[in-house]
């Protein structure tokens, strides 16, 4: 048994992720309770009434911070704070040599909640796993999660010296900054077509459950998927396509291409007996990209969003529950409007 739920998570263009799981453990049998990520601030209670409601439980065996973006880790306090956390798996970002990073301190805000809360606190890289094999970590790997630290770094140091002209003009930004932080404001993105370091460390987790196999991407970039994929090759394990997964991002065109796609799903004509979501709020302008929605749906995925509506992707034995109601699969998007 499997139910994987994706809340709605974001308003006014803005969106992140919030998912529950639940599942029959290959090892006891028994049920295992996972989170990963947790959205903004407000989400968190959100997610605890959730897991709550249909759950029945307080008690959550792993939580997972794919990073430590606002729309993964805000609501995240709430959740340890909330409910019986066994452990959490997050990268420790200042430890990792980042703790000059904007990031580093909301990350240690989290370490410390857990401590008090006496959750067991552990870095998951490339090859762990937990509950008799159903869940692995395809990436990132330590070496690499090293190097996009220090990408990060230089990322920053470049933004710092724009914000040098002048004090006025300094003033005048952070004021505008602070405001802006009030307000759903889009990530920023490398323009060179890639999405950015701190996107490319997020935590990639498969689950296999039954013959049933799905991947779980956060904000994972190309070439963040295609290191999960040569994990899986370089330890003999099977690549092929999962039955199910998270489109990376919202759908943003900087987190896929043709190629990658093509090595993790297989090629185009594809009849569509397989499942893609994508956590995207139905105002966002940018997400998702009817280029990416349309590549995952010619390569056997029928595609489905949640906008304001909490999604929940199930086995048939899975319980029931009152007035869920089965979701549309998306029809194709035009992409006459993408460069």
């Amino acid at each position: 048994m499997y139910e994987i739920d994706f809340l709605p998570v974001g308003d006014g263009g803005r969106s992140g992720d919030a998912i529950a799981l639940r599942f029959t453990r290959p090892d006891t049998g028994t049920y295992a309770h996972v989170v990963i990520d947790a959205g903004f601030q407000d989400d968190g209670d959100e997610l605890v009434r959730h897991i709550n409601t249909y759950y029945g439980t307080d008690a959550i065996d792993l939580v997972i911070l794919t990073h430590p973006d606002g729309d993964h880790i805000g609501g995240m306090g709430t959740v340890v704070r909330e409910l019986n956390v066994a452990t959490l798996w997050l990268h420790k970002l200042g430890a990792r040599g980042g703790s000059g990073l904007p990031a580093a301190a909301a990350v240690n805000d989290l370490i410390s909640v857990a401590g008090m809360r006496g959750t067991d606190v552990q870095e998951p890289f490339a090859g762990d796993g937990a509950f008799g094999g159903a869940l692995t970590i395809l990436g990132p790997d330590s070496t690499w999660y090293g190097q996009l630290v220090a990408e990060q770094q230089v990322e920053e140091a470049a933004k710092a010296a724009q914000r040098q002209p002048s004090r006025m003009v300094e003033a005048a930004r952070t004021l505008g900054q602070r405001f802006l932080s009030s307000l759903p404001v889009e990530i920023p993105f490398n323009d060179n077509g890639g999405t950015s370091p701190r996107n490319n460390t997020s935590i990639i987790t498969r689950l296999e459950v039954d013959g049933f196999r799905a991947v779980l991407t956060g904000d994972a970039g190309v070439p963040a998927m295609e290191r999960a994929w040569d994990w899986l090759d370089a330890n003999g394990q099977d690549s092929g396509a999962p039955s199910f997964i998270q489109i990376p991002h919202h759908g943003s065109r900087r987190n896929a291409s043709s190629a990658m796609l093509d090595r993790i799903l297989g090629p185009t004509g594809q009849p569509q007996d397989r499942r893609a979501y994508i956590s995207v709020v139905d105002e966002s302008p940018d997400h998702p990209s009817p280029r990416v929605a349309n590549a995952y749906m010619r390569r056997g995925y029928r595609v489905c969003r949640n906008g304001k509506k909490t999604i929940c992707y199930s086995s048939d034995d899975a319980p029931a529950r009152d007035g869920w109601v089965p979701i549309t699969p998306m029809s194709p998007m035009d992409e006459s409007t993408e460069d």
